[in-house]
């Protein structure tokens, strides 16, 4: 299961980041140049990753619940969270009233004076509940803070927010004034997007 997780972790980190690890590429819409029998061969070639074959990588793929990955005629991509400027993957519009956004303490005064930026990541993002942007939040060192985003609000004024997947949304950018700091308080209320 550890030799698992560290494979799906090397996984995002090539074709979100870095796939030239593998000596190859991904083409713009993030599909590496090279099919899922090439990745387990290369990826054999490195330290501690000799007992990866196929099998290996389609499974993490059949049980990824994030929706990160996808195949498509053999060949893999991570769906969000890329730095590579070159990716433009075409996500379907959104349609949810209400997004959240885990973050720490320390960051939410800039947040409030200069919104929520990419940083190093093409796109923003976003989960659909409290309890997915708390996970998110989490990885973070310090105390955690959840965001609540008026989605709906953004769409009206003709701000685009899209799909990655069921758990994860993206924006290029949110302005301050759509976004409010939730009390710990409200955490329990009920669900927002229902």
């Amino acid at each position: 299961m550890k030799k698992r997780i560290r494979l799906s972790k090397l996984l995002s980190y090539i074709l979100r980041h870095n796939p030239r690890i593998l000596h190859t590429d991904v083409d713009e819409e993030g599909y590496l140049e090279i099919d899922v029998q090439e990745v387990a061969r290369r990826l054999r070639k490195l330290r501690g990753y000799e007992w990866v074959r196929e099998e290996d990588i389609l499974e993490i793929l059949r049980n990824d619940e994030k929706g990160r990955f996808e195949i498509k005629r053999g060949r893999i991509r991570a769906l969000y969270g890329h730095t590579i400027k070159k990716v433009r993957i075409k996500y379907e519009e959104a349609e949810i009233n209400v997004l959240f956004h885990g973050t720490t303490k320390r960051k939410v005064a800039r947040i409030q004076t200069e919104g929520l930026k990419p940083m190093r990541r093409n796109f923003v993002h976003l989960s659909p509940n409290i309890e997915e942007a708390r996970i998110v939040g989490g990885r973070r060192e310090g105390e955690t803070v959840i965001l609540k985003i008026d989605a709906a609000k953004m769409k009206k004024d003709g701000l685009k927010i899209w799909k990655a997947s069921e758990r994860v949304y993206l924006a290029r950018y949110i302005p301050p004034r759509y976004i409010q700091v939730m009390e710990e308080e409200t955490f329990h209320e009920a669900p927002y997007n229902e």
